[in-house]
């Protein structure tokens, strides 16, 4: 069954202008200043649910060993960046073709 083209085009505007409105809505429900006041325990401007804090903290009630796994992962994940960082970088000689005057001596001996 083919569709019309208008009736394509109407359903596409039709999309596409709830998408945008549905982008607008999620923009307005969190601002940065709300999802910080979350994570530090204050109460959203909607006053509702729990914060942040009190949801994580039910979530490693509820499944510790899934939480201590993710956070030595995220540790492990830390420590491998630091000893990369920290490690010497090799330090190679410069080749000039020439062999030492000791291994010269060696070989004649």
């Amino acid at each position: 069954m083919i569709d019309d083209p208008d009736a394509l085009t109407r359903r596409a505007a039709r999309s596409r202008n709830h998408l945008t409105e549905l982008v607008d809505s999620l923009q307005n429900q969190i601002t940065p200043a709300e999802l910080f006041g979350q994570l530090v325990g204050r109460r959203g401007a909607n006053g509702g649910g729990p914060s942040i804090t009190e949801m994580l903290t039910a979530q490693v009630s509820r499944n510790p060993m899934a939480c201590i796994l993710i956070a030595a992962g995220v540790g492990w994940l830390m420590m491998s960046e630091r000893a990369a960082k920290n490690r010497p970088v090799p330090r190679t000689r410069a080749k000039t073709g020439r062999r030492p005057a000791a291994v010269k001596r060696r070989k004649k001996a």
